[in-house]
């Protein structure tokens, strides 16, 4: 996706490149905050579960 971001930024062939590049470091971002907060909570779960705390 980082990749993606970059080739639209740097070729400039898609007219509305800016907005395209934009969407896709959204979704970038979105995608980021839901896998730490999905580790976070397996985490957490396995730690209760295999230390009884």
């Amino acid at each position: 996706m980082a990749v993606h971001i970059w080739k639209v930024n740097s070729e400039g062939t898609i007219p509305d490149g800016t907005i395209v590049s934009a969407g896709s470091a959204a979704v970038l971002l979105i995608f980021i905050l839901i896998f730490n907060f999905g580790a976070r909570k397996l985490g957490s779960y396995l730690h209760k579960k295999l230390t009884a705390a």
